[in-house]
């Protein structure tokens, strides 16, 4: 059985809306207004299966009403109701009675059989009030054009996503094009799957104009449903130097017959090709407020994609709008710049103190600029801005919901408690109500009266908060509503009674909650070896919980899957996943669970690499609170005979002097089935986590610091490798590491073969202080003076002292005082170490107070060096750590 979704209220569809032919009563003005705002539907369905459709249908107007939405198939893009000039060209497949108060939107799901005389593409559509019998206020906004399905016994491949290097130079070896194909259609199919270069974004396979092959790769067969990413190596040479799109074209000959035949391209991102850098900005980040005229932090992280390095001014700015103009008459408000240089594939993340001297109170944007002037040529110059979050300039609150949880599942009609944690991200005090909602979507739309509610409100409470603090609140809902899967949301300040800095950022939707008298199950782990020989027998350990309200037990089903989606054998096709095991659990009591193990066999069609899932409730023969959460892909597995190598976390000291050799180590292991050869390991210092091996080619981001052999590997095996590592210089650096980095090893998972370590180790002659411990009495009272002992260490090359600070905190984040700007937690004391040399630790004790703190179970943590000057240290993010939970007693 298909599905089919039509939706309304607040959505978008990708088709425009189709008008109405004509209008045969009078519109009124006031009375109701019905219209579909959205219809989607499945990619497919096989002709004469059933599908469900679900359509969500909104009333504009004034004044309730009841209407017939009537479901249709088109072979156009233009729907055509039933109507008083005769029967429809299109063909009807069913209505769906509505009544719907002023204001209010509907979600509805029913089931239609499909019957067409011809296989191919047609339109859905939705009509309201098809034979215009009801007088509207608006008469000519009833029909909605929806997405194209595909009806019919055939296959129909779809290129979802082609992604390839953002820049190569001029004859350099080409790197893989990645290529995603998925059959939407109702049968199995296969065809040849080609790349090509074009100077435009419309890709052309044959004929005149036609496009460059890059090469290809014979797509092997794909199931209804299932997709699969292809890495296409393209052939060396052929392009000239310049900017090319890069894009896929699957069946570019139409062999294989299809439901819909224009809809095998796609193009993916542009490639610039020669000796140019290209620099983006991929990250900006400051605070959530400030006072006009103060100085505030701002990050931006600047990458260079391209193949040359280059110098970058990066330049912040406050904007209106979420464009960021760094010149012009329009140009936005700067607020800060900096300078660096940039090999390339080399990303930096810069911190600099900005002024927001130059703004008006209100709310902005917060963008940077990379080559604001574009004085560095490069492949790209339309790409060197992006804006990042908002922040709001002036004296007043700023409340948001900053999380909301509660059960998974609640008896219709009985309370149940969430925990809603609202913070003031503003410059001023100042508070309102929160209420608690369910929604059948996941947007929280308050109350509005005169109008009905589009969210069932559940639960209120109340709160005000200083600049900068947080407080959880636990409120108390009813399920008095339907039963049904709603999400959870909460909004502070409803009404806006509350003058804020940013208006719009005052509701937050949760995780989905069951209502009614059901079990909900659902896995929460598998796990099973990391390889298998075909036909080998072995166990899968799948965990399933029951969220439900209701005692119940369910079947679980295993499965191999080509990619991390997976799908049970319960559709009007067959799964593209393959059933490797099944087994049943004990009946559940509501919250229980079962970790069950499951014989399985290694039985796929091919070699390689799969993902382990399972489902439970596979046949959906249980009707759940919740019908769309029953599966969970798990790890990787290997079937066949191949090694495969991986890596643990290399390790290195916590500090080193610039240029000093030291060890570094790493473990290797062959998680397959066959010995693997004699290897090498590659070690690199890197700036961030991702690691990028250097075998060919010009010089990339990360620096190489040292290699060694690795032995042959049988089955099973590890070896711990060891090297010296030299020539770092100054600054925080991941350390890499790359086993068969000349990829000459054939294996089961080629993209496992790179690990980083946990942390960054710091290169230079400055201290780097660090908490390793906290020691308080597990409970306090109010306004009681204690004695707490932290424990301080210093991890860097060169003496130093630094200051030491306690806080209690409602969450596990630690945030300390700084110039400005409160510390939403409560600040205890504090004290100094004395002066630390290298590698030496010290027990400072702190007189504390809880003066003003609120009853309850707190997190304690301590914060060093906190007010110390900038990067005086090694590493400037790793001076606070999470101790105990104390019980804060009246």
């Amino acid at each position: 059985m298909a599905s089919l979704t039509l939706a309304a209220c607040g959505e978008t569809s990708q088709t425009p809306e189709a008008t109405s032919p004509q209008t045969t009563a009078q519109a009124l003005a006031t009375g109701p207004d019905f219209v579909v705002t959205s219809v989607t539907g499945p990619t497919s369905v096989r002709t004469s299966d059933s599908m469900s459709v679900t359509v969500q249908t909104c009333n504009q107007g004034t004044q309730s009403g009841s209407v017939a939405v009537e479901l249709y198939l088109s072979s156009d893009n233009v729907i055509t109701p039933n109507g008083p000039s005769g029967p429809s060209p299109d063909i009807y497949l069913q209505y769906v009675p509505v009544y719907l108060g002023a204001g209010e939107c509907r979600t509805d799901t029913v089931q239609t059989p499909v019957w067409v005389s011809t296989e191919g593409a047609y339109y859905l559509g939705a009509v309201a009030d098809p034979m215009n019998q009801l007088p509207e206020t608006n008469e000519t906004n009833n029909i909605k054009l929806g997405g194209r399905i595909g009806v019919g016994n055939k296959p129909d491949l779809v290129v979802t996503a082609v992604t390839a290097p953002i820049a190569m130079q001029s004859g350099a070896p080409p790197a893989a094009i990645s290529v995603s194909v998925c059959n939407l259609g109702t049968q199995p199919g296969n065809a040849p799957l080609e790349v090509f270069a074009s100077q435009d974004s419309v890709i052309v396979p044959r004929g005149p104009g036609s496009d460059l092959p890059l090469g290809y790769v014979n797509l092997q067969p794909l199931m209804p449903g299932q997709c699969r990413t292809e890495q296409v190596q393209p052939t060396a040479g052929g392009l000239g130097e310049g900017v090319w799109y890069v894009g896929a074209v699957v069946d570019s000959d139409n062999f294989l017959s299809e439901l819909i035949e224009d809809n095998n391209t796609r193009v993916g991102n542009r490639m610039g090709v020669g000796y140019k850098p290209e620099l983006v900005v991929t990250a900006v980040s400051g605070p959530a407020s400030a006072q006009p005229g103060s100085s505030i932090n701002l990050t931006a992280t600047v990458c260079n994609q391209g193949t040359q390095p280059a110098p970058a001014l990066v330049e912040w700015y406050l904007s209106q709008d979420a464009v960021i103009t760094p010149r012009g008459a329009s140009a936005d408000v700067p607020v800060g710049y900096t300078s660096l240089s940039l090999n390339p594939g080399q990303c930096a993340t810069r911190t600099i103190q900005g002024y927001a001297g130059g703004a008006a109170q209100g709310p902005y944007y917060l963008g940077a600029a990379v080559d604001p002037d574009n004085q560095t040529p490069e492949f790209f110059d339309d790409n060197n801005t992006r804006a990042g979050s908002r922040i709001g300039l002036g004296s007043g609150p700023d409340l948001v919901v900053a999380a909301v949880s509660g059960p998974t599942s609640a008896l219709p009609g009985q309370p149940f408690s969430t925990s809603v944690r609202v913070c003031n991200q503003g410059t001023a005090s100042g508070g309102g109500d929160v209420e608690l909602y369910l929604s059948q979507d996941n947007v929280i739309t308050p109350a509005a009266p005169p109008g009905p509610n589009t969210d069932q409100p559940v639960g209120m409470a109340s709160v005000f908060l200083a600049a900068a603090e947080c407080r959880t609140l636990t409120v108390t809902g009813y399920a008095s509503g339907p039963e049904g899967a709603f999400y959870l949301g909460a909004v502070v300040d409803p009404r806006n009674s509350t003058a804020e800095l940013l208006e719009d950022n005052n509701t937050r939707a949760g995780s989905r909650i069951g209502v009614g008298s059901k079990a909900d199950f659902v896995v929460t782990s598998v796990s099973g070896p990391a390889s298998v020989t075909p036909g080998q027998s072995f166990n899968v350990t799948a965990t399933v919980c029951n969220q439900g309200t209701a005692n119940n037990s369910t079947g679980v089903e295993i499965l191999l899957s080509q990619d991390s989606v997976i799908t049970p054998n319960n559709g009007p096709t067959p799964s593209p996943d393959f059933h490797i095991g099944m087994a049943s659990s004990s009946p559940l009591a509501p919250g229980a669970c079962q970790t069950l193990t499951i014989p399985a066999y290694g039985s796929a069609p091919q070699d390689g690499a799969y993902y382990l899932g399972a489902v439970a409730d596979p046949a959906n023969s249980t009707a759940e609170l919740l019908e769309d959460n029953n599966t969970r892909a798990g790890s990787r597995i290997g079937v066949g005979y191949k090694p495969d190598l991986t890596l643990t976390s290399p390790t290195a000291p916590s500090s080193a002097r610039p240029y000093q050799s030291f060890n570094v180590s790493v473990q290797v292991c062959n998680k397959g089935t066959q010995p693997s050869g004699s290897n090498q390991v590659h070690f690199y210092a890197s700036e961030d986590t991702v690691i990028t091996p250097n075998v060919y080619g010009p010089p990339g981001p990360d620096l190489p610091v040292a290699m060694a052999p690795v032995g042959s590997l049988t089955p099973g095996q590890c070896q711990t490798v060891t090297a010296s590592a030299s020539g770092i210089s100054e600054g925080a650096w991941y350390l890499g590491a790359v086993v068969d980095p000349q990829n000459t090893e054939l294996e089961f998972i080629e993209d496992n073969n790179t690990s980083v370590s946990a942390g960054r180790f710091g290169v230079g002659d400055r201290p780097d202080f660090v908490v390793t411990s906290i020691t308080t009495p597990a409970s306090i009272r109010q306004g009681q003076s204690f004695t707490a002992s932290v424990r301080v260490c210093n991890q860097g090359t060169w003496d130093g002292s630094a200051d030491v600070e306690l806080y209690l905190s409602e969450d596990s984040v630690i945030t300390p005082n700084a110039p400005g700007v409160p510390s939403p937690d409560f600040f205890l004391g504090g004290t100094f170490s004395g002066n630390l040399a290298a590698g030496v630790c010290q027990t400072v004790s702190i007189n504390a107070y809880t003066s003003g703190v609120f009853a309850g179970s707190w997190n304690v943590g301590a914060v060093v060096d906190v007010h110390g000057p900038v990067n005086n240290e090694l590493l400037e993010d790793n001076n606070t750590r999470l101790g105990n939970l104390v019980v804060v007693t009246p």
